[in-house]
């Protein structure tokens, strides 16, 4: 009886230990290296080029999860208009990481990236109209921000602008089309603009 439980620990160690063992493509990185490597990033990231601040928000965010000093090193390259810094903000403010959660916060945070032309900003505002997210639901001004997601090259943005068209009458297709064509943001480019024929990607 003995000799079967030991048996049984001994495989239920093996099974343990075997699940820790990384494959072989996501190696080990001992802490302190991970340590080292932030400490190198955040020297860089001090010397003030937004890129940098951004990639140090990204190892504090996606290696560490410490979201509260991801979140103020975006802020530090929000500020100097690193559209990708702007779009976590947005993200961290949805989810309540690092800052308070707060739709009506990310929503901001979002249409800032979007005025830089970032399309999943744009697909996000256009998922707050869809469902009423801290906003009263709203297709056409949905329909709107796919379709700018969908122009900025959201293969995303338009999945979802075809399915929402499915449910949605002639007139509020057309209503959201213009309101497409007639957005404008702070620092788009003149080439990320809602081609006229738009309407016709719909149907």
């Amino acid at each position: 009886m003995r000799t079967h439980l030991r048996m049984l620990i001994a495989l239920a160690a093996f099974t343990t230990l075997s699940g820790c063992i990384d494959p072989p493509k996501a190696p080990y990185v001992p802490v302190q290296d991970l340590a080292a490597n932030i400490d190198e990033a955040r020297a860089t990231a001090e010397q003030g080029s937004p890129e940098e601040q951004y990639r140090l928000g990204l190892r504090y965010e996606q290696l560490v999860h410490h979201y509260g000093e991801a979140a103020r090193w975006y802020r530090m390259a929000a500020i100097q208009q690193h559209s990708e810094a702007i779009y976590r903000l947005c993200l961290l403010s949805d989810a309540g990481r690092g800052m308070p959660q707060d739709f009506q916060e990310a929503l901001r945070w979002c249409h800032l990236a979007a005025d830089h032309g970032h399309a999943q900003a744009m697909r996000m505002i256009g998922s707050y109209f869809e469902v009423g997210r801290g906003v009263p639901k709203d297709s056409v001004q949905a329909h709107q921000w796919y379709n700018l997601a969908a122009a900025n090259g959201d293969e995303e943005g338009v999945k979802r602008r075809n399915r929402l068209a499915l449910n949605m009458t002639p007139g509020q297709i057309a209503q959201a089309q213009y309101q497409a064509r007639s957005w404008r943001g702070k620092y788009q480019d003149s080439s990320q603009r809602v081609p006229s024929d738009q309407q016709s990607q719909t149907q």
